[in-house]
């Protein structure tokens, strides 16, 4: 496994990055022109700031315990950055996700560990692995509920078939977590020996954390509230701009959202996200244009409000 410095400007001028930026743009360009600018503005000016700055801060203190989950995995595998490490290195990992496709900044997490702790990223990588699985599994849960809750029978295709794919991948994860644990012993003979050491680090962080049913419980507890307080994020956007809306349609978007920043395609689903927040907007009955503010106000905060304290705590971080 190659284990060397992930060059961040390399990978930000890189012809994928570049080009997954321009699909952004394009998708966010197809948004605005379909809708009146000045009245999207006009709705902006009118955002009620108290509630606009108590979203920010719901947005990052959602970071810090998803830091707390984090540090939580590591100690079941000996690592102990402490809780403000872990937190700084989870933020940072965001913000590389927000100028790279691909969730790029989980493998740059691990990189900072192995130089802060020399833990191999063989060892990280399996607990960043279990904690995506854990995000997966609760957001096609709670978007299932809050789909139901809010369509009833008449969820449209669209989403129906996301969650049935999104259903059938976590299947095929948990298999083959579960086909890795019991045949370890067999994967061991004919794994090839320049291989054991990485084989062997990623199964002790791909399962160490199932020993303790106190950890397994914690970090299932811990992922409900970064979604929760996601969720609170945009409640509290909406609210900043007088509307009134269900927290189980709060709930949806957030989640819908959030599983489209798993494509692979743009940098923290930049373009796609705005999309379907406008779109599931209408389909309760809120115009594109109110839709758009909404869309536009939110990830001011979850993404663009990244790449500036990104960049900062980046060029400050003496563990970059």
């Amino acid at each position: 496994m190659n284990e060397e410095k992930p060059r961040i400007s390399a990978l930000l001028l890189s012809k994928k990055t570049v080009f997954s930026f321009i699909l952004s743009f394009s998708i966010l360009y197809l948004l605005v022109s379909s809708i009146d600018i000045d009245a999207v503005v006009d709705i902006a000016k009118e955002t009620d700031m108290f509630l606009y700055v108590a979203a920010f801060i719901m947005h990052y203190l959602s970071i810090v315990v998803r830091g707390v989950r984090w540090n939580k995995l590591l100690q079941t595998i000996n690592i102990q950055p402490g809780v403000a490490i872990a937190t700084e290195m989870v933020f940072l990992s965001w913000f590389v996700n927000c100028i790279v496709p691909a969730k790029l900044g989980d493998v740059y997490r691990s990189y900072l560990l192995k130089k802060e702790n020399s833990a191999p990223i063989s060892v990280s990588i399996g607990s960043i692995f279990i904690e995506r699985v854990c995000d997966i599994a609760i957001l096609l849960v709670l978007l299932t509920l809050s789909g139901l809750l809010i369509f009833r029978k008449n969820m449209p295709v669209q989403i129906s078939e996301a969650l049935e794919i999104g259903y059938i991948l976590l299947t095929i994860v948990v298999i083959g977590l579960v086909a890795l644990w019991i045949f370890k012993d067999r994967l061991l003979m004919i794994v090839p020996d320049r291989f054991l050491f990485h084989f062997n680090n990623l199964h002790n962080g791909l399962y160490n954390s199932f020993s303790d049913g106190s950890t397994i419980l914690l970090v299932i507890t811990l992922t409900a509230l970064a979604w929760a307080m996601e969720a609170a994020r945009f409640f509290l956007v909406t609210r900043a701009l007088g509307l009134e809306i269900g927290f189980e349609i709060i709930i949806f978007i957030v989640l819908a959202a959030s599983l489209l920043t798993a494509i692979p395609l743009t940098p923290a689903g930049l373009g796609a996200v705005e999309v379907s927040i406008v779109f599931i907007l209408s389909t309760i009955g809120i115009d594109a244009t109110l839709g758009t503010s909404l869309a536009l106000l939110d990830r001011l905060i979850s993404y663009w409000s990244m790449l500036v304290t990104g960049s900062i705590a980046y060029m400050l971080s003496d563990r970059t």
